[in-house]
């Protein structure tokens, strides 16, 4: 399986997050080719960011022309994703819309996590969009300075973020918890062995249902032993 990740934001250290994410849930036969949007913003944060970024990730796709099994768009709001469905043939999946159906696929009421106070609407919007909100126990972020590199986010909240990751738990009101925003890729495996309840890592679950996906097609690939390639491209 090959497969075309873009970081819609400009972030170099985001992208190798995501990119670290989405080699670990590939298999050893699948390319995974890893790049960021050109022209996008730094961080998708409100709407304005979000418009800009899907500009971004069409012109992106537009330009590499690959052919490739299934493209991921690893922004929590999706964004480009329903865009790109427009111009290309194959799948296109959005790590918040997988996230929110691996959590359904788990059962009961889920709840976000994330790094800011500013992505809550879009988060909300996101859930809504997906008719979701009936299954969503909360959205909690953690109340923090972020660092200017956003690269940098997953390493400063980790322990805050931990710890509100606790507290969701305590409440006892959802039976699953997704770490929201493309900074938080590869969060969710260093977190879950201190959790109670499943910690969903959305490019990961991206990589998944792409599978899905490709199975679904007819597309079968041989098991073999081996490193999963990956190929990350600057913007």
């Amino acid at each position: 399986m090959k497969l075309l990740v873009i970081n819609p934001n400009s972030s170099t250290g985001v992208t190798r997050h995501i990119a670290a994410a989405a080699r670990q849930a590939a298999l050893p036969e699948d390319e995974i080719i890893v790049t960021q949007a050109d022209g996008a913003p730094r961080l998708i944060v409100d709407e304005r960011d979000a418009r800009l970024a899907e500009q971004a990730v069409v012109n992106t796709v537009l330009a590499r022309g690959e052919g490739v099994d299934g493209i991921i768009v690893a922004s929590f709001g999706d964004a480009g994703a329903k865009a790109l469905r427009e111009i290309v043939d194959c799948p296109v999946v959005g790590i918040g819309h997988a996230s929110l159906l691996t959590a359904s696929a788990l059962g009961g009421s889920f709840a976000v996590v994330s790094f800011a106070k500013a992505v809550v609407p879009s988060m909300q919007q996101l859930v809504v969009g997906y008719g979701m909100q009936a299954s969503l126990a909360g959205i909690h972020v953690v109340d923090l300075p972020l660092p200017e590199d956003p690269g940098q986010i997953k390493a400063a909240v980790e322990g805050p973020l931990l710890e509100r990751c606790r507290e969701v738990v305590a409440q006892g009101e959802c039976r699953s918890i997704i770490l929201g925003g493309g900074p938080l890729a590869g969060l969710a495996m260093c977190l879950a062995p201190s959790l109670a309840l499943p910690v969903i890592d959305a490019t990961a679950a991206a990589v998944q249902l792409q599978r899905t996906l490709h199975f679904s097609r007819g597309r079968c690939p041989a098991m073999f032993q081996g490193t999963p390639r990956v190929s990350v491209r600057p913007g």
